[in-house]
């Protein structure tokens, strides 16, 4: 693990491997090896405990993914690339260089200010957070989401990109007092799906949003049952949501005119499996108003961490 961890023949030798794929039309062959890499280089600093820099694997994974016409997940590994480069050159990118620069301002049409603005950012926050940074994910969580200006393809509709290490570094770390480790995981995989513009920590006069979930996009698949936008709440919590915050939660989807909302709660909710309490609440509620309430525990979460790092998922065959 440690002879790829830096610039060495062992790391080209996996580059030449999926750039050979490339070069025969292989693409998902490729994405497949720069995958597995880019996970070496995060099993590496974790073992480590170091920085070490992904920036190589990441851009081929955004080439390899825009050359299969999907540019949303093209467009997140060019920023996961900018999180890597802004790091190592100190927050300036260097537009004489070419590499990361050239792609972000030629081929996805970013302004030169957006460039810098970024990478200033990115550093700045890296500085006082040396250990999240080492996850490229969690850096662009702390940026705004105004880069995403592509729709999805068709062809990327199903093809969510979760990194399991992230998500097991996120998850070692719940059951903190603020609640916001789960706020950041949900925001996480939700984010992963193309077409989910996601906000965390909305406020406004009345009460605040864990999740806010804009839906752009495609509206011809499961996308199109959760409505324009929806609300998720995040109980990160010893015990089971009960009637009462499932009523609380229904009663802000009201006021929004949500037509679905996503409860993230660790110990799930009461009543689960018998059709009693905040359960049998949940029912009632698509009963009379047609009102979606989908519950994600713990038991799902851990589910959402074995997954490998690129995940093609396809609709059920009736």
């Amino acid at each position: 693990m440690a002879s790829v961890a830096h610039a060495s023949p062992e790391q080209r030798a996996w580059e030449c491997t999926a750039l050979f794929y490339r070069d025969t039309g292989r693409f998902h062959q490729a994405i497949q090896v720069i995958s597995a890499l880019y996970e070496q280089l995060i099993a590496y600093q974790i073992g480590s405990d170091s920085q070490v820099h992904k920036g190589m694997s990441l851009v081929w994974l955004r080439d390899f993914h825009l050359s299969l016409v999907h540019l949303v997940t093209a467009k997140r590994y060019a920023m996961l690339t900018l999180c890597e480069d802004a790091i190592r050159e100190q927050g300036t990118i260097n537009a004489q260089q070419g590499g990361i620069y050239f792609r972000l301002a030629f081929e996805h049409g970013m302004a030169d200010d957006e460039i810098a603005r970024y990478a200033h950012r990115i550093f700045e926050v890296s500085q006082g957070h040396p250990v999240e940074s080492r996850y490229p994910e969690w850096l662009l969580q702390e940026l705004d989401n105004d880069w995403i200006v592509e729709c999805p393809t068709l062809a990327e509709a199903f093809i969510y990109t979760p990194n399991r290490y992230y998500i097991k570094h996120l998850l070692d770390n719940l059951e903190e007092p603020t609640g916001k480790t789960l706020e950041r995981l949900a925001d996480y995989i939700l984010s992963s799906i193309p077409g989910f513009r996601i906000y965390r920590r909305q406020r406004t006069p009345s009460t605040d949003y864990d999740i806010v979930c804009s839906v752009e996009g495609l509206n011809l698949d499961f996308r199109a049952e959760l409505g324009r936008y929806f609300i998720c709440e995040c109980k990160d919590w010893s015990r089971s949501v009960d009637f009462t915050t499932i009523a609380k939660f229904c009663r802000v989807l009201d006021s929004t005119k949500c037509k679905s909302g996503i409860l993230f709660s660790r110990d799930g909710i009461s009543g689960a499996a018998k059709g009693e309490d905040a359960e049998r609440e949940q029912m009632k509620v698509f009963q009379d108003r047609g009102m979606v309430i989908l519950v994600i525990d713990r038991a799902d979460l851990d589910a959402v961490e074995v997954v490998p790092l690129v995940v093609g998922i396809r609709p059920a065959v009736e």
